[in-house]
């Protein structure tokens, strides 16, 4: 296919065309708006929700400062503030993941998304991602499949890659297409 080819095509098209030649591309949301991003999130504004999210973001620069443990104590407590505030289990199990804490990741990972349940949110589609990349690295391709699904659904860009990744037929598909679509002769299996 060329660039002759191509004119004409709307961008929803072009973004289609993208996605079949690279299986791990997906379509823009901008492109093709499916209803599946999630709303802009209205996180309750009590003042321990603040203050959790003041003491949460303190955490997070410890880390990315490679503080760990003065990282682990913050987040410690802004969930001891205000222990129903799904964003910070999901930071929290990020850290504890640095930290090869699987375990407890996992079960702050459950807990996010015991508190995201009933909805679709940002902190729901975070969750699910990060409990798909421990079931992945577990071995628990299935689980792992399930998690990145259903955080693509909540429209993540890195779930949708990974439910591709995880199906390898689609991706041989996808691979035999695009080179037939490039106009190979033979096709290697």
């Amino acid at each position: 296919m060329n660039m002759a080819d191509l004119e004409g095509l709307s961008e929803r098209d072009r973004a289609v065309l993208r996605s079949i030649f690279d299986p791990t591309a997906t379509i823009a949301a901008d492109v093709v708006d499916d209803g599946d991003s999630f709303p802009e999130e209205s996180e309750e504004q009590s003042e321990a929700y603040k203050e959790s999210a003041s003491i949460c973001a303190e955490g997070v620069k410890l880390a990315e400062a490679g503080k760990l443990d003065e990282a682990l104590k913050s987040l410690n407590k802004a969930i001891e503030v205000a222990p129903d505030r799904a964003e910070t289990y999901n930071n929290r199990a990020q850290l504890l993941r640095l930290l090869q804490r699987d375990d407890d990741a996992m079960a702050d990972l459950d807990r996010a998304l015991e508190l995201t349940a009933d909805k679709r949110s940002r902190a729901r589609a975070l969750a699910l991602c990060q409990r798909g990349v421990l079931l992945r690295r577990r071995g628990d391709t299935d689980n792992a499949r399930a998690a990145f699904t259903e955080a693509a659904k909540l429209g993540s860009g890195f779930a949708k890659k990974q439910v591709v990744e995880l199906n390898p037929y689609a991706a041989l598909c996808n691979q035999m297409l695009s080179q037939v679509m490039r106009g190979e002769k033979e096709i290697r299996l």
